[in-house]
């Protein structure tokens, strides 16, 4: 009667640890992020009243190269629709709260930028072929 008992504890610890086995690879299937489709152009979020999004308004609208790339110009105080995407473009990048904010740069290749010295910055970095 002993080594039925035995048997049955080591075949249910085995049942135990296949299923563990079996459920966290599923489970780890279901939270992974699948990225969202990237936007064929740049996607700028801000906040009307926000002082730092009107830094980057200021150099957008006197930058040189205005003209030669698309950024969408996305306002997440008041327009749920562009909250829920601005949202989801934070999880993308699986930036830490501490570190989510306005404005927000989302770019073609998937790239977060938070902060209007971080996107001005970047935006002078561009280089544009020669026309």
């Amino acid at each position: 009667m002993k080594r039925f008992s035995l048997l049955v504890g080591f075949v249910s610890i085995l049942i135990i640890i296949g299923g563990v086995f079996i459920f966290s690879n599923d489970s780890k299937n279901e939270t992974e992020a699948t990225p969202p489709n990237l936007p064929d152009s740049y996607e700028y979020y801000w906040g009307e009243g926000c002082p730092h999004c009107a830094n980057v308004e200021k150099v957008l609208g006197t930058w040189d190269n205005r003209d030669k790339i698309q950024i969408d110009k996305k306002e997440v105080y008041k327009n749920q629709e562009n909250a829920e995407l601005f949202k989801s473009r934070v999880e993308y990048c699986e930036l830490p709260n501490n570190q989510v904010g306005i404005p927000f740069l989302f770019t073609p290749e998937g790239e977060c930028v938070v902060g209007d010295t971080p996107i001005i910055n970047l935006l002078e970095q561009i280089k544009f072929e020669e026309e």
